[in-house]
């Protein structure tokens, strides 16, 4: 299969880089993000940008203290597994876990490497499968972004229809 110019490369936060967001990329930097529930468990600090492949790849979240012993911590989620309030500027993310905010790692600028993006990978699992995957099988590096928690365009469709 032909790799379609995704290939795994060092990643930056979008405020430090030249990359510029192009008609209909929000910027969404600050911005709250809540669960499907209406409750609020953070704000967007940042975005996280592949630059060989011009792509917006995370989103940098720090996240609200949730209770059940999660302090606050950033971390970063997959771009694809979020989308835009229909009308408010609002994140949502759906589908996660308190457990999976807990085993994310903290996120650390300028360390996020493909250790880093596979242990997330294998902690969120697909949505489908949410907590019941035991382990994600090897993953393709040249093939990794091609990957439906990176699909950008679920996260800037706002006409999406929001079941809250």
């Amino acid at each position: 299969m032909e790799n379609q110019g995704n290939t795994y490369s060092e990643l930056q936060e979008l405020s430090n880089s030249d990359y510029k967001l192009t008609a209909g990329e929000a910027d969404i930097k600050g911005w709250t993000v809540q669960n499907e529930s209406e409750t609020q468990i953070g704000k967007v600090r940042d975005l996280l940008f592949d630059p060989i492949n011009n792509a917006v790849r995370y989103l940098i979240i720090d996240l609200d203290d949730l209770g059940v012993d999660m302090e606050s911590k950033g971390v970063i989620i997959p771009i694809g597994l979020a989308h835009l309030h229909e009308r408010e500027d609002i994140v949502i993310l759906p589908n996660i876990h308190t457990d999976q905010f807990k085993a994310l790692p903290y996120y650390v600028s300028g360390e996020v490497d493909q250790n880093v993006e596979n242990e997330i990978r294998t902690i969120i699992g697909s949505p489908a499968a949410l907590r019941l995957e035991e382990k994600i099988v090897e993953l393709d590096v040249a093939e990794f972004y091609n990957h439906h928690h990176f699909d950008k365009a679920q996260f800037y469709n706002r006409d999406r229809k929001i079941h809250l």
